[in-house]
């Protein structure tokens, strides 16, 4: 699903330098949604697509466990666990090019471009934060979460997940190293590792027969039936009572016709909240008071975009106020920020709030209110790392303002009840 109001782009790199949740973000309504989200479903992002990664970063574990703790590669930054990453994304991409799926890849695009020019994958090829939005990076709360990797050592869970697989992908030995096909693969990983790190690359030609075990053995769209039920009773445990409630509830037949049928968070949370302990449903609460007061915002914002790009020069103030989303969040607003406020508090979140919204409870008049929405957007963007963006709109000094080509509008807010933020049900 995608945010509500706002179109996010098709992605294939995970890379801060396109990632919606930072750079489309007008208005500054996504880091209290975030908290929530990760107080609601620990561990999960909207990133996360594919849970097979969380078996490759466990089968990971059992290869770079060969290495010292302070070890890094000659480029004095890439641990054995991102080296292992470099052959395990290579490997996917040499061996499953063809597959419409892999598209969703981490890093993807990256190896492929390494690859046609015949260049060895290393960190200055590979995603710019790889840390953040590589496959470990992106997984690896949840797994440290579910014990599946413990400080880059297999968890329980990880050492039932790797016996689990080896079996049914016929091969013995992985997670013990003893003897068998597994443990085969296992050192013929470590060793390509150990090169890596010498390296500070890929340190095997297109001819490595490992390329071909990857594809096979962790290729991420389909997971075969045994892995999938280890995995499926790691999901549903774990520590976070949220958590499994949510997924209790989106794995029964209730919850996958309202959500297969309407794709609307705010619909299954609207259900959900009826069936949950009281911490639960009070964080719902939370997320949908909030929401409702984000769509406010997020619609008084667009119809102002979508005027601007209309009358295509300078609109004063005065005119964008009678713009049909400013009129209801002046008003709409005040009913809700108390409110919404009060519902925070038990999260944390109220101060954050209040610092945040409290300019748009000031202004009296529309017009006032629309100037404090669109002090409010530059504020935002002038706060945005590392160095600041530049507001989407010009602004002068009789207050009227101009549209910046690029964030030109061709509709108006949605002037719903539809959340603004996502909340982790997609990737569930």
């Amino acid at each position: 699903m995608g945010a509500k109001g706002i179109s996010l782009p098709t992605l294939t790199d995970y890379d801060p330098v396109t990632h919606s949740e930072g750079a489309l973000d007008p208005l500054g309504l996504y880091a209290i949604s975030d908290s929530l989200a990760t107080k609601l479903v620990p561990g999960i992002r909207e990133r996360m697509s594919h849970p097979r990664f969380l078996t490759a970063m466990a089968a990971g574990a059992f290869v770079t466990r060969e290495f010292e703790d302070d070890v890094v590669a000659s480029d004095g930054q890439s641990e054995p666990w991102m080296v292992y990453e470099w052959y395990v994304v290579e490997g996917l991409v040499r061996t499953k090019s063809d597959d419409p799926d892999l598209r969703e890849l981490p890093g993807i695009r990256k190896a492929q471009e390494a690859i046609r020019d015949g260049v060895r994958l290393n960190a200055a090829r590979y995603l710019k934060t790889a840390t953040v939005f590589g496959f470990h990076g992106i997984y690896r709360p949840f797994a440290y979460d579910l014990d599946i990797v413990r400080d880059g050592l297999p968890g329980e869970n990880g050492y039932d997940l790797i016996s689990t697989w080896e079996r049914e992908q016929g091969l013995p030995g992985f997670a013990t190293g003893d003897s068998g096909s597994g443990a085969d693969l296992r050192r013929r990983l470590i060793d390509g590792v150990k090169d890596g790190l010498a390296q500070a690359a890929v340190a095997r030609s297109s001819q490595w027969g490992v390329w071909s075990d990857i594809g096979e053995h962790f290729f991420p769209n389909r997971i075969p039936n045994a892995e999938a039920r280890m995995l499926g009773r790691a999901l549903s445990g774990g520590p976070s009572v949220s958590r499994r409630q949510v997924i209790s509830f989106l794995s029964s037949a209730e919850g996958q016709e309202i959500w297969l049928g309407t794709k609307s968070e705010r619909e299954f949370h609207s259900v959900l909240v009826q069936s949950v302990d009281p911490y639960v449903a009070a964080l719902l609460q939370a997320i949908m008071a909030y929401e409702l007061f984000a769509r406010l915002l997020q619609d008084a914002f667009d119809d102002c975009l979508f005027a601007l790009t209309n009358i295509g020069s300078k609109v004063k103030p005065s005119v964008l106020a009678k713009e049909k989303g400013v009129t209801r969040a002046h008003k709409g607003i005040q009913d809700l920020y108390y409110e919404v406020g009060d519902k925070l508090s038990p999260f944390g979140e109220t101060i954050r709030f209040e610092n945040s919204f409290s300019s748009l409870m000031e202004p009296s008049s529309p017009e006032e209110w629309v100037l404090a929405l669109l002090q409010r957007h530059k504020d935002v963007q002038r706060n945005k790392p590392p160095k600041g963006k530049n507001p989407w709109l010009e602004q002068f000094d009789d207050g009227s303002a101009v549209i910046r080509p690029l964030f030109r509008r061709e509709r108006p807010g949605r002037h719903d009840d539809s959340y603004v933020n996502m909340y982790r049900t997609a990737p569930l």
